[in-house]
């Protein structure tokens, strides 16, 4: 079932929220109406505090619902989200960098989970709250935004910007004060909506396997810059880690991952052409001799790199087509799930041609061996 989802993060003026809605799906000028089914809020406990007392208890964002007979759309306290410190406690203001951080990532997982249902249309207006914050949604659009997703931003003439108590033009005349004690009419005021045009890089950059289910915004964002640097590789086997960069510490890969990566970044180092691949199964009734002769040398290798990371026997380790291909895909995909496709596939194994050797696409200088086993 389709759902219309209107994402906003607000500070001390949650009139944006009524504005926003309001330009959206009641403003007559606008021929593409677009009626949310969900509006969601993401802000300080301070700005929340704002959303509660003067849109729920003082029932403006009921006002504007029976003022132009909206029926059926969600907005009650499971839809407000509060920015959290990292003892899971309420932000009460944006007040220093690793508060913005903070932000950053709460805003950046919120539209991260809407834009994994395909079935959701998501609108994000980045008019309210602190300016960091709005740049902060339209950052994580642009990364996680798809063609059905929109951006804006809601604008109001001056007379009525300074106004408490303005919500929305009303369908009927109705008196507000400014600051100065000026009276104007809601029914007049022009409230505009200013769509954003953005870049969707979700498909350009892979999106499952760049942007990763738990990395967040800040990580997302540096793996994606490191993908344009130059890369370095260390393997430290006594810890069965890969760091790249020194920024990424990889502890995850399995024992036969491991061990080929390991593999690869030795020949690499020591100035070899790679290895070519086995083109048969060893237990195929067409194995040739030489076939066999290759697979057992293959083996060998392979062994020296994996037998201490694994306790059991490895009498039958046979490194033949199907076992080759499999840890290789096996590597490629470890490698994508924490670095993201980019980085990752700057320390790819590949192939220059058909019947080429495979080997690890590094300089030799980039790459760093701890606790090499020995020859």
């Amino acid at each position: 079932m389709k759902k219309n989802i209107l994402f906003l993060v607000t500070g001390m003026t949650p009139q944006i929220i009524t504005e926003t809605v309001w330009a959206l799906a009641c403003d007559p000028e606008n021929e593409e109406k677009w009626v949310p089914d969900e509006v969601h809020v993401m802000s300080t406990e301070h700005g929340l505090n704002q959303v509660r007392d003067r849109l729920f208890n003082k029932e403006n964002f009921k006002n504007l619902l029976d003022s132009f007979h909206l029926k059926n759309i969600k907005f009650d306290e499971s839809c407000l989200h509060v920015i959290k410190n990292n003892h899971n406690q309420p932000l009460l203001d944006l007040k220093t960098p690793e508060d913005n951080e903070l932000a950053a990532d709460a805003i950046c997982e919120k539209i991260r989970k809407f834009t994994q249902d395909e079935h959701v249309s998501l609108h994000v207006s980045i008019a309210g709250g602190r300016k960091t914050m709005g740049f902060y949604a339209g950052y994580a659009l642009s990364l996680y935004g798809r063609a059905q997703d929109r951006m804006s931003h809601v604008l109001v003439e001056e007379r009525f910007e300074t106004v408490s108590d303005f919500y929305f033009p009303t369908p009927e005349s109705c008196f507000v004060t400014d600051r100065n004690n000026k009276s104007w009419d809601a029914k007049d005021a022009q409230v505009w909506l200013a769509n954003i045009s953005f870049i969707r890089m979700k498909d350009a950059i892979k999106g499952k396997h760049q942007l990763k289910q738990d990395d967040s915004f800040t990580t997302v964002v540096h793996k994606i810059n490191e993908s344009f640097n130059d890369v370095k590789l260390q393997v430290n086997v006594h810890n069965r880690t890969i760091n790249v960069n020194d920024k990424f510490l990889i502890e995850s890969l399995s024992p036969r991952a491991f061990a080929m990566l390991h593999w690869f970044a030795s020949l690499r180092k020591e100035g070899g052409e790679g290895i070519i691949a086995p083109k048969i199964d060893g237990n195929s009734t067409k194995v040739l001799p030489e076939d066999s002769a290759h697979i057992q040398r293959l083996t060998h290798d392979y062994k020296k790199y994996y037998q201490d990371l694994k306790d059991s026997d490895l009498k039958g380790l046979c490194v033949d087509k199907k076992f080759f291909e499999g840890v290789k895909s096996l590597l490629k995909t470890d490698l994508e799930k924490s670095l993201g496709l980019e980085l990752a596939a700057k320390i790819a194994i590949i192939q220059q041609g058909k019947e080429k050797p495979f080997y690890l696409d590094l300089h030799p200088d980039a790459i760093e061996i701890v606790d090499k086993f020995a020859d």
